[in-house]
């Protein structure tokens, strides 16, 4: 097998016969990306890494090389049977690796330190967004977080348990005497370039239980466009961060992706002629121009302290992270009264709702109403996996959580879909696949609502009225909400009902 050299980089030659890279070298890239990307590595000099591919101009796979390994790589242009030889041959069972080092009865440390990274790439390999480590009564449980739902994947021995506690302990500079408080920290892996771990442990009735959150800026993709907004709600957004002040607010439940959102606001805002400042807990992406500031509430250092000084740093635009209390709540309307623009979020569960909240948190109502340029109500479903999506009709267990649902009821009816029709017509589901873990969905996309306010919502929170009296008046000026935009993503064949009923049950109702 031979690569040929890239032919815009004359002055890199070379070939590789067909043989298999090494795992180590193979593993710089999951299988996942090698097959998405039609890239490999398959070779490392000192710090130099050599990357062959079908298409090195692709914008994506360059994004991905620049955060993953820097600029220390040569790239040679692959032929499509080198990229099928490597995914046919591609050698990374963690299962059984894993599973065989823990059953060993040699127990000394590398083996340990080989488990608990075998563990972390395994996740990686996975997409996993946390990695959950559990002691039950006779075993280890580990899970994975993958595209919102936790899913075993090892069951180990529990005498190996405390071992790779004391191994994470020791990666994330914890405590290894301390085994009755919860402890946190971040364990940043030297061999995986962008990734780190926000480390949590916590005792539990059989053992210190864990849990990591993988975060990983070397692959996402935070632009707005990659998120699941609408044209139409991308042309909202774009009118409103040309406004020079004012507030723009992210709503939505834990892990409904508020902050992947900001982060995507950021992407938009950030110019060299401006000074961006943000607070975070924690800091989940490295954004290059924008000066990044970790929440330390042991050093003093709180989202209101830490507003405090960036005030004075000569912002131009302040990102907050989240809004937990009314000291932020006030001192952030505040900096968007002052000239700031202010970009933030705030646990509701629909965007109407973020006005009355400010309210509460003893925001001046004028404020509010003034500052407050665009809410962005938010949640997060399933897409349906792309190696597996069918047509299918609808079972009768949808159908029946449908009929209970008259709100989405309703909306169809607007879009000339009865119930009647619904049952018959087919929609696109996920069969469940290898790559998806058999679930039928691989990643997840945005569901949202926009809502700009206009003079009479402004005169509506000047008198402290309720959400539903505010989402009743935002629907004059064509509010759509999340179950609109749900159901906009099912017909499109991007997400299914299940999904929709499963992340909008405790948002509106009719």
């Amino acid at each position: 097998m031979a690569t040929s050299e890239k032919n815009f980089i004359p002055e890199i030659s070379g070939n590789f016969d067909q043989r298999l890279p090494a795992k180590d070298i193979l593993g710089l890239i999951s299988r996942e990306l090698v097959e998405e990307f039609r890239a490999f590595v398959f070779g490392k000099e000192s710090n130099l890494i050599k990357i062959a591919a079908v298409d090195p101009a692709n914008p994506a796979l360059q994004r991905f090389v620049r955060n993953r390994f820097g600029d220390n790589t040569r790239w040679f242009l692959a032929k499509e049977e080198d990229v099928v030889f490597i995914l046919k041959n591609y050698e990374n069972d963690f299962k059984n690796e894993i599973s065989r080092l823990a059953a060993s009865q040699t127990r000394d440390t590398q083996n340990i330190i080989k488990i608990v990274d075998l563990i972390i790439n395994y996740a990686l390999t996975k997409k996993a967004s946390d990695i959950h480590i559990e002691p039950l009564r006779s075993e280890t449980a580990v899970r994975f977080r993958v595209d919102g739902v936790l899913h075993t994947m090892l069951l180990l021995p529990h005498d190996i348990h405390p071992a790779i506690i004391t191994r994470l302990k020791i990666m994330s500079n914890l405590k290894i005497d301390e085994s009755r408080q919860p402890q946190d920290g971040r364990i940043e892996p030297e061999k995986l370039i962008g990734i780190s771990l926000r480390i949590s442990i916590i005792p539990s009735l059989y053992g210190e239980k864990i849990a990591l959150r993988v975060l990983d800026d070397s692959k996402k993709d935070i632009s707005i466009k990659s998120l699941g907004f609408s044209e139409e709600q991308k042309d909202i957004i774009a009118r409103n961060i040309e406004k020079p002040f004012g507030m723009i607010i992210a709503s939505g439940p834990t892990g409904s992706g508020k902050t992947t959102t900001l982060y995507g606001l950021l992407e938009l805002l950030k110019k060299e002629s401006i000074n961006i400042s943000t607070l975070e807990d924690p800091i989940e992406y490295s954004l290059s121009g924008v000066t990044q500031i970790q929440i330390n509430p042991r050093a003093k250092l709180t989202f209101a302290t830490g507003l405090k000084s960036i005030l004075r740093q000569d912002p131009d635009i302040i990102m907050v992270g989240e809004i937990r209390d009314s000291e932020t709540a006030v001192m952030a309307s505040d900096a968007a009264l002052t000239g700031h623009l202010v970009i933030t979020t705030v646990h509701t569960n629909d965007a109407p709702s973020v006005f009355p909240r400010f309210l509460e948190m003893k925001v001046e109502d004028f404020a509010v109403a003034s500052t407050t340029n665009l809410v962005i109500g938010q949640r997060l479903v399933r897409r349906i996996c792309d190696k597996c999506g069918q047509e299918k009709v609808l079972d009768k267990v949808v159908l029946k959580k449908l009929k209970e649902r008259t709100d989405i009821i309703n909306k169809l009816k607007e879009l000339g879909i009865s119930f009647e029709q619904l049952s018959k017509r087919p929609f696109r589901i996920g069969k469940g696949c290898p790559a998806c873990l058999n679930t039928g969905y691989l990643g997840r996309i945005g569901l949202f609502e926009l809502l700009e306010p206009d003079k009479e919502i402004h005169d509506l929170i000047l008198q402290h009225v309720s959400a539903e009296e505010i989402k009743s008046a935002a629907g004059k000026i064509g509010f759509k909400d999340i179950v609109d935009d749900g159901i906009a993503k099912v017909l499109s064949g991007i997400t299914t009902f299940d999904e929709v009923l499963r992340t909008t049950k405790n948002a509106y109702r009719d």
